[in-house]
């Protein structure tokens, strides 16, 4: 069956737990591009070997309570100073079932690229190429590309183009990136997957009304489209997009205590709708029945029988299920996320 999705999604539990409540049958059609968020140490220390490892670790045991349903990449670019930490706390843990393709890119150290073609060889599932958003820009992108595959010893048949758009700003401007980064490697090699991901979800709430639906642009998709429509590459670039959470969301350093608001966030077709609450260390969960029903009685609710996450939302609302913590909404948020998204493209 060939890739139809692939979520960029951080490897935190609310995160995780929100793709595996996807249904089995449409979990298959994707390929998840996980990024290990970066170690917040406490008091700001610099954090110890022992803490890389044990951060690493937990990342690796949120992964494994996944299903192996389907293909999957992993991408420590924020924690991979020391890539012999990387192996031990990370790969080492999964063992050999494991079916993720390691991550890499051109502006990467020698050694990590030299430990994820190491990966990518001896575990057969192939490798992934990164380029970000400022990197597609680059006049000699192609040679630095083209070096990083010869170096790597992995046949192109096996090796997977990930164009990371990044956060979107001018739906104009990023189409042209795309469509110019598309065009200069699209057609170097015979890539086993070439996709483009791309996200608008906002990094802050400023501005919503609280207790209200907010609506929030959602051009990742039209994005997507026009760089395919573009390109001689055409139904062969593969959607990718950062589900309900900022594209920065794993590359987030915490300075300090911060303040989280209740939300309730949902995906309609060309748009994010938004419930923004109040804080939940002085409001507590209860607003989120409150919040719930502001979605679930929406025109655009698709019903509590369309995913896990409309399911949670309508019990919610109707005050059959006890609201969670925000990392219950997160995860909520992503599983519909995901399942309407695959629902359009199939």
């Amino acid at each position: 069956m060939p890739l139809q999705y692939v979520p960029a999604l951080p490897v935190k539990r609310g995160d995780v737990l929100g793709f595996a409540d996807v249904a089995s049958e449409l979990a298959a059609e994707m390929a998840p591009l996980w990024t290990i968020p970066v170690l917040n140490a406490p008091r700001g220390e610099a954090p110890s070997e022992d803490d890389r490892l044990a951060h690493l670790s937990k990342a690796a045991r949120y992964l494994k309570t996944l299903s192996p349903v389907g293909s999957s990449w992993i991408d420590t670019v924020h924690v991979e100073e020391n890539p012999r930490l990387v192996r031990e706390g990370l790969w080492e843990e999964f063992g050999l079932f494991i079916t993720a393709a390691p991550v890499t890119g051109p502006e990467r150290s020698p050694a990590q690229r030299a430990l994820a073609s190491e990966l990518a060889r001896s575990t057969g599932n192939g490798l992934g190429v990164r380029i970000s958003s400022q990197e597609m820009i680059a006049t000699d992108i192609r040679e630095r590309v083209r070096e990083l595959l010869r170096d790597s010893e992995v046949e192109a048949e096996t090796v997977d183009l990930l164009l990371d758009l990044g956060s979107l700003g001018d739906p104009a401007e990023a189409i042209d990136r795309g469509g110019r980064a598309v065009e200069a490697l699209g057609a170097m090699v015979p890539w086993r997957n070439l996709v483009l991901v791309s996200g608008a979800f906002p990094a802050s709430s400023q501005g919503w009304q609280r207790d209200q639906v907010s609506r929030v642009p959602r051009p990742e998709r039209s994005v997507w489209q026009a760089v395919a429509e573009q390109t001689r590459v055409g139904r062969g670039l593969v959607y990718g997009d950062y589900s309900i959470v900022h594209p920065g969301k794993a590359a987030q350093v915490s300075s300090g205590p911060v303040t989280i608001l209740g939300k309730v966030l949902y995906t309609a077709p060309e748009e994010y709708l938004v419930v923004k609450g109040r804080a939940i260390n002085v409001y507590g969960t209860e607003q989120m029945h409150r919040l719930a029903a502001r979605i679930s009685r929406h025109p655009l609710f698709r019903g509590q029988a369309f995913s896990a996450g409309e399911h949670y939302i309508a019990d919610c609302a109707e005050q059959r299920a006890t609201p969670g913590m925000p990392e219950r909404w997160v995860r909520a948020g992503h599983t519909q996320h995901l399942t309407f998204v695959i629902d359009q493209l199939r």
